[in-house]
């Protein structure tokens, strides 16, 4: 059994490893490394493990295009499992969320933060931020969502210090590698992740509107945004998490339009993972009329991120 899990661990880093570097443009990622444990007597208390040390299956840093002159670093956990998902997760979860919280908060006290941070230029901050990968190989939880769940997991009291941690289930991995290989496919690999205004990239001389690394919050959010070109036009393309309905039609044109205000853009293809044009066809037609610039309606397509007969 110990055997067994090595083996579907090191598959899942081999796999995170694949997904950082062919799909979100992180040339730089490392894995299978090691820091010292500087708080030992506390983190023994609350890890199964009591090694001294703590494993960091992946890690990168780039210069992050959503805030002005941060050197944002992923810190990158992954935990993998041959079996479903437990039926009662937050248990199990909170061993892995353990293990993540405690290795970060050791991680700025390391060698390799100190590298990383006297060889990058033109940044004022540091933000370390972590990304627990816990998927299942089994077919049952091939789409399961765990977010909701864990959402009410209790740990205030764990008082360890780290940034920002971000959980990402099978269902989100899904979500971001389908997308993902639709628009591999849709742009010959030439695509690349768009990057919304935040309020804290204002600066003209630095602000990139978009790039081939994928921010690490996205991780977090419900759509992915991506651009590429195809027959000399440029192609906005938003993924949504949500399920297609009026309601996020709506959502998801306005936000078309708020990506595309200088209407750089010749066609935008909003996709959604359950869309099928018997179903939603008349709906898009209804949610198209409610905006009055009809030229910018007319270069909306839908789509969904897998094809499929009912959208043929």
């Amino acid at each position: 059994m110990g055997e067994l899990s090595n083996q579907i661990g090191h598959k899942g880093e081999e796999i995170i490893e694949s997904l950082f570097k062919d799909f979100l443009g992180f040339q730089n990622y490392r894995g299978g490394l090691s820091i010292n444990c500087h708080n030992q007597k506390e983190h023994a208390k609350l890890r199964n493990n009591k090694s001294n040390t703590h494993g960091v299956d992946g890690l990168i840093h780039y210069k992050t295009p959503l805030d002005e002159e941060v050197l944002e670093i992923g810190f990158i956990s992954v935990r993998t499992t041959d079996n479903a998902y437990p039926k009662y997760p937050r248990g199990k979860f909170k061993e892995h969320f353990i293990d993540i919280a405690t290795a970060m908060e050791c991680f700025k006290y390391s060698s390799l933060l100190t590298d990383i941070q006297s060889n990058s230029r033109r940044v004022k901050k540091t933000r370390i931020l972590g990304i627990l990968f816990w998927l299942s190989n089994n077919e049952e939880s091939k789409k399961e969502d765990l977010l909701e769940t864990l959402s009410k997991s209790q740990l205030e009291s764990l008082q360890i210090r780290f940034d920002q941690i971000i959980i990402v289930d099978n269902a989100r991995l899904q979500f971001i590698v389908r997308t993902l290989e639709r628009v591999k496919l849709l742009s010959n690999n030439n695509f690349q992740f768009v990057y919304p205004a935040t309020g804290l990239n204002y600066y003209a001389k630095h602000n990139e509107n978009f790039g081939k690394a994928m921010p690490l919050e996205f991780f977090a959010y419900g759509v992915l945004p991506l651009r590429y070109k195809s027959d000399d036009s440029t192609i906005l393309y938003l993924a949504s998490r949500e399920t297609f309905s009026e309601e996020t039609l709506v959502q998801m044109i306005s936000l078309a339009k708020n990506f595309d205000k200088l209407q750089a853009t010749q066609k935008i293809i909003i996709a959604f993972l359950n869309y099928n044009s018997y179903s939603h066809d008349n709906i898009i037609a209804k949610v198209k009329l409610y905006f009055e610039d009809q030229d910018f309606t007319e270069q909306i397509s839908i789509e969904g991120v897998d094809s499929d007969f009912r959208n043929l």
